[in-house]
């Protein structure tokens, strides 16, 4: 029979534990302390929307498990909630599996029940969320519904059983079936969806778009890269495009088009701490935050950063007419002072202003708006470490 340990009668031999001689621990627990007080900020902000009181609520609906075919990195289901609750400390998130695990009768039930086990009032609130994800020019979508129950959408099938995925884009033109498709079954049902990393193989050249179902778009990715715009920071370029380059993707040709599209921020596969998806909701519900992102009262982040943006009564990814010339009031808390704060208007730079202040509060008014044309407007600040946040646009009329 094996024995183990030391033969008989030879005393174990003793084993010290040495400390460990680097920094890097300090560093870490100061870094924690930092981000639990960045977290704690973002929590206790609150401010009015059209005279109600709204909290923010930072979360996500991108993170994917080994529910998905591609999740091998990202954990387990169960990790997704220990991530949002203890690791991330969010508010809200959102399941973002493939279909829920490719539709599976298990999997899609599993997905739901934990979402409401989840459930944490005035403290933690899951959505009911998943990713359909088709080829360009159709694109990844996340989907998010205010309730338990709804099945995923199939794939439509084209010639022979193929998906539409594979036909030629010609054969898709002028709109793409499926994603019609799909917006009658978000009516249907009333849900909405995001499309995601829309400058790539993944993405859409945005021929289609349905603004009661579709009102937000995950502008950055914390796995890829911004699709904001050309030349914006962490920007995809044709030389460096994570998942192929399509610049009929970018954000600013939707918004050219006249398509109302709030901006959220989510991680995708292995990316953590650095994409959220921030709402100001009236309360923790699901059915607040999912009111707040129809609403398009939402922003996109890479950090813990808190933004309220708003013109007169009306605010971030309202669309409204006025007859006094457009004045934004902005106001930004950083986690690092800001480097520059841009106002963008219609897709150009309206104004740039560089505080070098963690908390800017500023005014800026279109002296020289157009006259009975809309037009939208935009805040976006970088932090000195080059953080960023992206504030839904707002779409003004100005009729004098």
């Amino acid at each position: 029979m094996a024995e183990f340990g030391p033969a008989p009668g030879v005393a174990p031999k003793k084993t010290e534990l040495a400390p460990l001689d680097a920094p890097g621990p300090v560093k870490t627990a100061a870094a924690a302390v930092k981000e639990a007080d960045d977290v704690a900020a973002a929590r206790a902000a609150r401010t009015t929307v059209a005279g109600k009181p709204v909290r923010l609520l930072r979360g996500e609906f991108h993170r994917h498990t080994e529910l998905s075919g591609d999740g091998g990195g990202d954990g387990l289901l169960l990790d997704m909630w220990r991530y949002g609750i203890d690791a991330a400390c969010l508010d809200w998130i959102g399941n973002g599996d493939h279909d829920n695990g490719n539709g599976r009768e298990y999997s899609w039930w599993i997905t739901q029940k934990t979402t409401d086990i989840f459930q944490v009032a005035d403290a933690f609130t899951p959505l009911y969320t998943y990713e359909r994800s088709c080829l360009y020019p159709d694109g990844h979508r996340n989907v998010v519904f205010p309730r338990r129950g709804i099945r995923t959408l199939p794939r439509l099938k084209g010639q022979l059983g193929k998906a539409m995925d594979d036909l030629p884009q010609e054969a898709q033109r002028p709109n793409t079936p499926d994603t019609r498709m799909l917006y009658r079954y978000l009516t249907e049902f009333d849900g909405i969806c995001a499309s995601h990393t829309s400058g790539t193989d993944m993405g859409t050249d945005w021929r289609d778009n349905d603004s009661v179902v579709e009102p937000i778009v995950e502008i950055y990715q914390g796995c890829r890269q911004n699709y904001e715009m050309p030349g914006a920071p962490r920007s995809n370029t044709a030389e460096n495009s994570l998942g192929g380059w399509r610049p009929f993707g970018f954000v600013s040709l939707a918004l050219e088009k006249g398509y109302r599209l709030g901006f959220q921020a989510s991680s995708d596969h292995v990316s953590t701490h650095i994409s959220y998806c921030n709402v100001w909701a009236e309360d923790f519900s699901p059915e607040a935050i999912y009111t707040a992102m129809k609403n398009r009262h939402v922003y996109g982040a890479t950090d813990n950063i808190i933004a309220d943006v708003r013109c007169g009564e009306h605010f971030m990814g309202d669309e409204f007419t006025t007859d006094a010339k457009p004045t934004l009031d902005i106001r930004l808390i950083g986690t690092r002072p800001f480097a520059k704060v841009h106002v963008i208007r219609d897709g150009k730079y309206a104004y740039t202003t560089e505080p070098n202040k963690r908390e800017v509060t500023l005014q800026w008014t279109d002296f020289n708006p157009k006259p009975n044309t809309t037009v939208y407007y935009y805040v976006r600040g970088e932090q000195e470490d080059g953080e960023l946040v992206w504030v839904s646009p707002m779409w003004i009329r100005y009729e004098p």
